[in-house]
């Protein structure tokens, strides 16, 4: 075979060669183009799902946000009224005696009302017993035992908040014996609507025995059985 036949062969098979290999770059340009675009697709999908559950989130948060701010609103509202309604203080409360045009006289045993004001300008709340002390002539002291409950004429209401706006009262029934055992001799009677040192000094020209007195809490009527 001659010199010239060989050199044409050779010149095709490396075109043929060449020819392979630029479908085969092309076949690869074109798979790497399809596997970009699939991570593409990917991308934007996870991309729009995470957007979507950010912005779940971020309702979720926001409607915490409101629901907290409610709750505070309530919290304040509420410390606002406890602070309306306080605890009465003793400065801003007279006790009086007062029948409530109410007889209590029955088998040696009589009675009547505690009557306690507000003379203050703001609403306030009390509860529980008054505090009381019997006082002889001159207010020389009188040893005196106090029973809380009910008494003779009324059933104790027991111990509840009453909330008193200025000039409002409440009332307790107070109850004694007369059968001459041990006899006290009161001239007057300290009441204390909270039980504290500061008290009205009111005429009890009594004869009790024992100076033991009977006394139910405080409510918002004069206590009195039907």
């Amino acid at each position: 075979m001659s010199h010239h036949i060989l050199n044409r062969r050779f010149r095709k098979a490396g075109a043929a060669a060449l020819i392979a290999a630029a479908s085969a770059v092309a076949l690869t340009a074109c798979g790497s183009n399809d596997s970009s675009s699939d991570a593409k697709g990917g991308s934007s999908s996870h991309a729009s799902s995470y957007a979507k559950s950010s912005s779940s989130d971020a309702s979720i948060h926001s409607q915490a946000g409101k629901q907290t701010g409610k709750q505070a609103t309530a919290v304040g509202s509420a410390a606002n009224k406890a602070q309306a309604t306080s605890e009465c203080q003793p400065g801003t409360l007279k006790g009086t005696l007062d029948s409530a045009g109410t007889s209590q006289a029955e088998m040696n045993h009589r009675g009547t009302f505690l009557k306690v004001t507000n003379t203050g300008d703001e609403t306030c709340v009390i509860s529980g017993y008054a505090g009381l002390a019997l006082e002889g002539a001159g207010h020389t002291a009188i040893k005196t035992t106090t029973r809380h409950g009910s008494t003779y004429f009324a059933t104790d209401p027991g111990t509840h908040p009453i909330t008193l706006a200025p000039g409002k009262s409440a009332w307790a029934d107070l109850v004694w014996t007369t059968t001459g055992a041990d006899t006290a001799h009161a001239k007057y009677l300290q009441i204390s609507p909270t039980g504290s040192n500061s008290h009205s000094t009111v005429t009890f020209s009594k004869d009790l025995d024992n100076g033991t007195l009977s006394l139910t809490a405080w409510s918002p009527e004069p206590p009195i059985n039907d």
